[in-house]
């Protein structure tokens, strides 16, 4: 009873991952500038092996408490590692987005001084 929930879910997790992998996809096809496509293409594509990296590391554990075999071990440890990657890799990429959009949108174009209409003699 246990494995079918466990390959249900994994099953559920993975789709989750296409789908995810689909919309980052799609979202590169669609947008029209770069920091949209840029945006789109990072958030959803690290949502998509987040999920997946995640169904690795529940196949690799019910694996190993099921099995008790040695090989699910560095699988597990090589799935955490790669997900600590992927957070910090992501927080890096949202600081840089946010930083360069916050500088583009503080820069502001010096408006033209107002012409007065009183006629100096």
């Amino acid at each position: 009873m246990s494995d079918l929930i466990i390959d249900i879910s994994i099953g559920i997790l993975l789709f989750v991952a296409v789908v995810f992998g689909g919309i980052g996809l799609v979202g590169q096809l669609l947008f029209p500038d770069t920091r949209s496509r840029m945006f789109t293409a990072v958030r959803a594509t690290m949502i998509s092996l987040g999920v997946m990296v995640l169904a690795v590391i529940i196949y690799s554990l019910f694996g190993f408490l099921e099995d008790g075999g040695s090989e699910y071990l560095p699988q597990i440890i090589y799935s955490l590692v790669l997900l600590i990657v992927m957070i910090a890799g992501n927080w890096m990429m949202y600081r840089m987005i946010r930083e360069r959009t916050s500088r583009e949108s503080a820069c502001q174009i010096p408006l033209e001084p107002e012409n007065n209409n009183n006629t100096q003699k």
